[in-house]
């Protein structure tokens, strides 16, 4: 067992809010992409609230940023996850 952890940190700027037109596939592709991920292989943990992700969580205050955090087992589990490619 390692003595370290691997955090994986996404922070996005939106240029519309998440209600807008122009984010609804995105918002609308977010139960589905966070459940391949949840049942990846190496997957641990991800930073979610209640309704199931991080979207109503505002880092720094700001209205329009969204972050996503995970933990993945392993830099190679981590490459193969939805929620760590670039």
């Amino acid at each position: 067992m390692s003595r370290f952890e691997l955090a994986q940190l996404n922070i996005a700027k939106m240029k519309e809010p998440l209600d807008s037109p122009v984010l609804a596939d995105f918002v609308s592709s977010l139960d589905r992409i966070n459940a391949v991920a949840d049942t990846s292989a190496g997957f641990v943990w991800r930073l979610q609230t209640t309704e199931g992700d991080a979207t109503s969580l505002r880092p720094l205050g700001e209205v329009r940023l969204v972050r996503g955090t995970s933990l993945p087992r392993s830099r190679r589990t981590c490459r193969a996850s939805p929620h760590c490619r670039p």
